[in-house]
């Protein structure tokens, strides 16, 4: 099951609506993706490698949208 701390994050990125906040939310959640995977290492199952890579996939393009 995934770390919630990471998906808390996550999901304030994808409501902020400051657009000045946004980067930094951004930044955080990626951050927390980041430390989860290393955390985990060799027992992140491929349903929380896929999730954790879709999560990411949306933040870039949730950047993208705002640059």
């Amino acid at each position: 099951m995934p770390d919630p701390r990471w998906q808390e994050l996550y999901n304030a990125a994808i409501l902020e609506f400051d657009l000045t906040q946004l980067p930094e939310r951004v930044e955080a959640a990626c951050h927390a993706i980041h430390q989860y995977r290393v955390q985990k290492r060799q027992s992140l199952s491929a349903a929380e490698s896929s999730e954790l890579d879709e999560a990411l996939r949306v933040l870039f393009r949730l950047m993208q949208r705002v640059a």
